[in-house]
This record gives C-alpha cells, sequence and structure tokens, in this order.
C-alpha cells in the first residue's frame, strides 16, 4: 500500500451519487489515496490443470455495511483495477451481482476472469487498483480499511499474509492510531476520540510499517483497521516545527507550535483526538517554553490552563493540584490581558484560548441535565462568575497556592491499551470509500468451505 495525497485528477474519478452523504453541501473530497498492489500466490496441489472462474470484489466494503442511505446508491469501488496472471496482463468481466445482507440492498460490483492453475504448480495473481481514504468530520485524521475476509473462501488458511504500508511521513505514533474493538464508525459523520494501540506485530521503519500473519484463517470479523494522519496537517505540523528549530527563542513560534499541538489533540471539551496522548503532553511543554519567552503575554498561560485541564476532562477526575494550577493560569491571563489589553486585542489568541478554557471550565463543572441550556448562554458574564464559583468551591479545601507558571503538572497519558476483537461488528450504516477489500473468491460468488468439492487449490 502506497499512501499519498490526492489530486483533483484522483477525486473526479470517485463515482458517488451526489446525495450519497445526506448532509453533503459540496462535491466530496478526499485528502489521500491508497495504491494498493496485491500478490496473490495460489497453489494446485493436484496432478491435473484446473481452469477456474476466478472473482474479485471491487465494492468497498461486503456484508458488513448497513446500505440504508439512498435507495439510489452507487457502492464505492475500487478504481483503476489492472489484473495478471503470472505476470500477462488479463481482461475481467464486471458484474453486479446481489448483496448478501438482502435483495432490497444496492447491487456489489465484482471482476470475474478464467484462470487454468496447473497441476503441482503455483500462480502468482496480481491485482493492482487504488481507493480513496476516508477523512472523519475533525478533518485530522482519515482510515485505512481492509479487509481479508474472502480468503475464507480458500482452501485452507492463509499460509503466510505480508501487509507493507508507505506513508507520506514517518510511522509513528504521531501519524497512526489503532481502532478498538467494535468501535468502528463510518465518516464522515464520526468524530473518533477513542484510540487503541496498533494491531498487534506492527515493524515500523523510517516512512514504512509492516505486518506478516501465518496459517491466517479469515473470517467476516477480519477487518484490518487504522488511523492515519491527514497529509496536509502533517505538512502544517512539520512547517511550524521547523520554525521553532530555526529560531529557537523566538516565543512567537513556541506559541503557534503549542496552539497547532492543541488543534491536533481536542475536538472541544471532553472530546479528545485519536491522537491527543501524543500531542496534549507536547503542548504543554510548548505552551510553557512560550510563556517564558513571552513574559508579558497570556496567551501561553491560557493555553497551559487549557491543555493541563483537557488532560482531565473525559474522566473529570483532575487532582486538587492540577486543578488549582489551571486557576493560576486562568488568574495569570486576566491580569496579564487587563495590563496589555491592545496586544491581547491584535494577536486575537489570548481571547480565543481564554473563551476554550472558559469553556471547558464550564463543562468540567456544571451538572451533565443542564449542561446543553446552560453553555446556550456561555458568553454572558453568568457562565464566567458560576464557573469561577464552581471552581472556588471545589477547591475550598485546598490550601491558598501563590500564582505560578512554573510548577505546571504534566501528568502522563498511558491509556489502556484495547483488545481488537471484533471490528466491523458495530458499523454505522455509512459506506467506508476507503475500505480495501481484498481476496480472491474461487469457485463462485462467497464459497465457503462447506460448499467445495474435491478439487481444491491451495
Amino acid at each position: 500500500m502506497n499512501v499519498r495525497p490526492a489530486t483533483d485528477a484522483d477525486n473526479k474519478l470517485v463515482t458517488l451519487v451526489p446525495d450519497y452523504y445526506p448532509i453533503q453541501l459540496q462535491p466530496v473530497w478526499f485528502p489521500a489515496v491508497v495504491e494498493i498492489q496485491a500478490d496473490f500466490i495460489l497453489k494446485n496441489p493436484t496432478n491435473q490443470n484446473v481452469i477456474i472462474e476466478v472473482w474479485f470484489p471491487l465494492s468497498s466494503s461486503l456484508e458488513i455495511v448497513e446500505w440504508n442511505i439512498s435507495d439510489k446508491e452507487i457502492v464505492p469501488r475500487m478504481e483503476q483495477l489492472q489484473l495478471s496472471v503470472d505476470s500477462q496482463e488479463v481482461d475481467y468481466t464486471i458484474s453486479e451481482l446481489p448483496n448478501p445482507r438482502g435483495i432490497d440492498k444496492p447491487l456489489l460490483p465484482w471482476a470475474s476472469f478464467p484462470v487454468t492453475f496447473k497441476g503441482n504448480f503455483e500462480t502468482n495473481i496480481q491485482a493492482s487498483y487504488w481507493i480513496p481514504l476516508q477523512p472523519s468530520v475533525s478533518g485530522i485524521e482519515m482510515t485505512l480499511f481492509y479487509n481479508f475476509q474472502t480468503g475464507a473462501g480458500w482452501a485452507g488458511p492463509v499460509r503466510q499474509v505480508e501487509l507493507v504500508v508507505n506513508l507520506p511521513y514517518p510511522a509513528s505514533i504521531e501519524t497512526m492510531a489503532g481502532i478498538p474493538s467494535g468501535s468502528l464508525l463510518m465518516p464522515p459523520y464520526y468524530r473518533p476520540s477513542e484510540s487503541a494501540n496498533l494491531p498487534p506485530g506492527a515493524v515500523l521503519e523510517g516512512n514504512q510499517v509492516r505486518w506478516s500473519w501465518k496459517d491466517l484463517e479469515p473470517s467476516d470479523e477480519d477487518v484490518f483497521a487504522i488511523w492515519l494522519l491527514q497529509p496536509d496537517r502533517w505538512q502544517e505540523l512539520e512547517a511550524v516545527r521547523h520554525e521553532v528549530q530555526v529560531k529557537p527563542e523566538y516565543g512567537q513560534a513556541w506559541l503557534d507550535l503549542a496552539t497547532t499541538y492543541y488543534s491536533f489533540s481536542s475536538n472541544g471539551p471532553g472530546f479528545p483526538t485519536i491522537f491527543g496522548s501524543t500531542f496534549l503532553p507536547q503542548g504543554i511543554e510548548a505552551y510553557q517554553k512560550a510563556a517564558d519567552l513571552l513574559p508579558g503575554r497570556s496567551a501561553p498561560h491560557a493555553g497551559l490552563g487549557l491543555l493541563t485541564l483537557e488532560m482531565y476532562m473525559t474522566g473529570k477526575n483532575a487532582p486538587a493540584e492540577v486543578l488549582q494550577s489551571v486557576l493560576d493560569e486562568l488568574q495569570i491571563t486576566r491580569e496579564l490581558e487587563s495590563k496589555n489589553p491592545t496586544i491581547e486585542k491584535e494577536s486575537g489568541r489570548s481571547r480565543w484560548l481564554l473563551v476554550s478554557l472558559l469553556t471547558d471550565l464550564d463543562s468540567y463543572f456544571i451538572n451533565k441535565a443542564t449542561a446543553t441550556a446552560e453553555l446556550a448562554a456561555w458568553g454572558t458574564q453568568w457562565v464566567i462568575r458560576s464557573t469561577e464559583a464552581a471552581f472556588q468551591k471545589t477547591l475550598s479545601a485546598i490550601p491558598t497556592m501563590t500564582p505560578t507558571r512554573s510548577g505546571t503538572p504534566v501528568p502522563t497519558l498511558a491509556p489502556t491499551p484495547t483488545t481488537r476483537e471484533s471490528l466491523g461488528k458495530e458499523l454505522s450504516p455509512f459506506i467506508l470509500p476507503a475500505a480495501g477489500v481484498v481476496g480472491l473468491v474461487l469457485v463462485g460468488y462467497l464459497v465457503r468451505k462447506r460448499m467445495r468439492k474435491s478439487t481444491k487449490i491451495n
């Protein structure tokens, strides 16, 4: 798999119904595509040549999708398919076949072509194509989704599988994340907030990550899925990091870097991104550096308070000393704003960060049952007063501390790994155009072992 940024030409090739997404108000734009080359080595263990009609699925997903978006739905499919047998390109026929989910569901496209498997011989079938990677609504990540289940139609387990992914940036926890079992929901509506470890066995080297399996017996639960950072967001991050490297004593560069880290970390109060555990601590460190280099600016302190509290928004379990440090940063922010109103007004950064911090505080303390109505009036003085009143009430038993920015706690984020057992069981009713379905289905449509006759292909 070669992941690369999408071009205008790529996006024009993606076939979708105009109202494919009910809320889509403009043409679908995919930020990246993955070019796939799949090599299948299949052995005929008999002494006789066997001619078989081989079927290759062109739809992006099979029966794991609800298929109820539109009665005019066109199933997203793989693009630019090319097939070869033993290095010789072959033609294929496309058929629209019944959907295993029911006659009321869209037909599924399949490519078929005859292959002569020589006796006691290994035949190499190669398929190349590309699929768009669907971004989430947060605009930070995109899904890479790959399905091994069609290999269940082969005789016996797949003896060895090698999956290699080449990325347009370094393969690391900053650019990749796993998807917890049962939580894969279809973008663009889904805003992911829970991450997991990458699928077991990942080997990271430079811009490449790879996996290998032995004796894999695929089932309809064998879905390989990971989140990837969108390429343009990585370029954005690289640009601000470069600015800091070139001007390490330039406070504004550190402030820009810290704010970028925050944008990568949070979807709003209590809604961390899947990369939050990676970028939030880095954001706190960058805001602290900006505060040291910009002693008269309030924005770094608002950012420090915001990101420190953000790390505890989901569980609302911040220790007392952490809450006190957030209050300290809030107080410093307001004092500096009052001293330098012109600078803060011109920059705009401080006010935005302060608003975000007060919103987080409001969300942290207000009862969930009344939060919606009260947040609607968040811009009033009541919000500020109620937030601080609740804050002070929580801290009433804590000895008064002198505001300081040097002791802002930076807790360690170490989320408990979530195992990947049944990806794809609780999918939303939206088709994933980034879903790669890999495998050759031999002797008919989704043939299973119990349907095989005496002649088998391994």
